[in-house]
């Protein structure tokens, strides 16, 4: 009877935990569908008056993911934010997402930022999902890529250009908005220490860098930028409580950064988790986009 009485205890066990299993892969399931807004309240010193209240809008990422008809939830989303700016930090697709001759307008992101384009100003650093076909497509050197080469990479990045979208990629758009410039640098780069050891900031502006990979943030710091805004991480795709990320694409366990605000001496660093997936799926690790505001101490 004993015997009996311990086999009925360990089949509810196991029932138990399947069924807790099934639960929670449900429920990150559902997690995974939708995506949050995580705001943050960013306090300068000495920030300009007129960026007081500045709303920057951070999109990282995406990997081709749809969240609602063509985004249309996504869409909706950032109209009702309204920010005076958007900044996306790389990896909109997946590298296998593009081929050499298809049409580059049917990819996700170029419908979204598109549509996007006609109301806000967009900025944008590739990463390293963008950066892969440009190499494949327009070689090594970024100084010596060739734009008119009729390929679906560069179609893509001329075609939003029309609509007003800003590259920024080894290189920076100097006096927007009068009191902000904003860098930024490919990510191959950043491991050839490239193009950014020859900028010279100038303080008296509010100077942004937008660099896919945040293991950098020391060396912007140190450099005197005020925001630099990364992905790339993904939140570590497996976020463990109280812990945090657990994996980084560099094949590292517990990335140093790996979400949310940072900061060094008088610098801040935003790393979004984003909004899509690579090669494994998110846990407790919900999608996002982020709204940056800036205010003056």
């Amino acid at each position: 009877m004993k015997n009996i009485k311990n086999k009925n205890i360990w089949i509810w066990t196991v029932i138990l935990i399947i069924l807790s299993i099934f639960t929670i892969i449900g429920i990150n399931n559902k997690m995974n569908k939708n995506f949050v807004i995580k705001e943050e309240t960013l306090i300068y010193k000495n920030l300009p008056k007129s960026l007081a209240d500045y709303k920057i809008l951070q999109i990282s990422d995406l990997h081709s993911k749809e969240f609602g008809t063509n985004n249309e939830k996504l869409i909706n989303s950032i109209k009702e934010i309204n920010p005076d700016l958007i900044l996306v930090t790389g990896d909109m697709f997946t590298v296998s997402d593009i081929s050499i001759d298809m049409n580059e307008e049917v990819l996700v992101p170029y419908q979204l930022l598109s549509k996007l384009a006609t109301n806000y100003k967009i900025i944008y650093v590739s990463g390293n999902h963008e950066e892969g076909k440009d190499i494949i497509y327009n070689g090594d050197d970024y100084r010596t890529r060739d734009r008119s080469k009729n390929n679906a990479y560069n179609r893509y990045r001329s075609k939003l250009e029309s609509l007003g979208v800003t590259f920024l990629e080894n290189s920076s758009l100097q006096n927007y908005n009068d009191f902000i410039n904003i860098y930024g640098v490919y990510f191959d780069s950043m491991e050839k220490n490239e193009y950014y050891q020859s900028i010279n900031l100038d303080k008296t502006k509010f100077n942004i860098m937008l660099c896919h990979d945040p293991k950098y943030f020391h060396t912007f710091a140190n450099m005197g930028f005020d925001l630099v805004l990364s992905g790339h991480v993904h939140g570590g795709i497996i976020r463990i409580p109280l812990v945090g990320g657990l994996f980084s694409p560099d094949r590292t366990f517990f990335p140093k950064y790996d979400k949310g605000i940072y900061k060094i001496n008088n610098s801040y660093m935003n790393v979004s988790t984003g909004l899509g997936d690579s090669i494994l799926k998110r846990v407790f690790n919900p999608p996002e986009i982020n709204v940056i505001i800036l205010k003056n101490k």
